[in-house]
């Protein structure tokens, strides 16, 4: 004879039986909750340090990854820097390398913005201050040497070898490089411009 006793405990033949299934479905939902307070962490911890980081990408099988960002797991820094959630197929390494696959046009997206907002910082300092910027090839390398140039915009319309010299005269004096593509109008500009622009550190009569 089956015995159906819903959430609480029976005797049967002088043996105290549990109803295990509720107890059960509380210690697997307190285990996810603490697995999801220590990945929280983790992130936190690892990425919100990154000077230079442009976004997060959360991605898994199943909903459990909508529970982690949608709850009160991750703080608000965190999330604002959440740029997508994919729907995967495994995890670990294989995850690991389909998120990357499946991420590609957001990654496309976040790196076009980030071309455009940097040409448009170029053009605002152009046209209030332009002692702080620079463009064509002379004059900028001339500012590489100096040590003044802060930021390197390089059109990918130059020769391997062009973008190869100016990235070693970069290097030298820790000058960020920023590769433009053409396929925006702020960098058909460039491209228009000479191809090799600069922001510079301060103002340079």
């Amino acid at each position: 004879i089956d015995i159906s006793v819903k959430d609480q405990n029976f005797i049967a033949n002088g043996i105290i039986s549990h109803n295990s299934a509720q107890r059960y479905a509380r210690l697997t939902e307190g285990a996810r909750k603490d697995h999801f307070k220590k990945v929280a962490e983790y992130v936190k911890e690892q990425f919100l340090g990154l000077k230079n980081l442009k976004g997060i990408i959360v991605g898994g099988p199943g909903p459990t990854k909508y529970d982690f960002v949608e709850g009160d797991y991750i703080t608000t820094e965190v999330k604002n820097k959440i740029i997508a959630i994919k729907d995967l197929s495994y995890t670990g390494d294989f995850g690991l390398q389909e998120l990357v696959d499946k991420s590609q046009d957001v990654l496309a997206k976040e790196e076009i913005a980030e071309e455009k907002a940097i040409m448009q910082k170029f053009f605002s300092l152009l046209s209030t201050k332009q002692g702080m910027v620079s463009y064509g090839e002379k004059e900028v390398m001339e500012k590489l040497q100096m040590g003044v140039a802060e930021t390197l915009l390089l059109s990918e319309s130059l020769s391997d070898e062009e973008i190869d010299k100016f990235e070693q005269e970069a290097k030298k004096v820790s000058t960020e490089v920023k590769i433009i593509s053409t396929e925006t109008r702020e960098g058909a500009q460039l491209k228009e411009m000479g191809k090799v622009a600069a922001i510079l550190r301060y103002e340079v009569s």
